[in-house]
């Protein structure tokens, strides 16, 4: 996985041309990825291990442990991304990420004013 990882933080720099604030946002949030599923023996799965209730725990555990909406979204878009990236360089078949969907945004009731 870490190299994998390695793989696409160089894409984006290479060839999407992101910016060095972007690459560190997916590093953090594949770090934090990374770290969430290392074994015993300090090694890590490799993308073709991830299977789309892999990714749902790793989603419930942010939930439970209070993350807000948008950053459980970010992480999320992360992991779309690096997935395709994976697929498109033909390291997994499926993409795990794919059908996982964003939280809901918190909707607030309308304020009203008074008269």
């Amino acid at each position: 996985m870490i190299d994998a990882i390695r793989r696409f933080l160089r894409y984006l720099d290479a060839e999407r041309n992101a910016s060095e604030f972007t690459i560190k946002s997916y590093k953090d949030d594949l770090e934090a990825f990374k770290y969430f599923f290392e074994y015993e023996d300090g090694t890590y799965p490799e993308p073709r291990d991830f299977r789309s209730s892999d990714l749902r725990e790793f989603v419930s555990q942010m939930a439970e442990a209070g993350y807000a909406r948008s950053t459980i979204a970010r992480r999320l878009a992360t992991l779309r991304s690096f997935f395709k990236f994976c697929q498109r360089e033909s390291l997994i078949d499926e993409n795990p990420a794919k059908p996982l969907r964003n939280p809901r945004k918190h909707r607030r009731l309308p304020h009203f004013l008074s008269t």
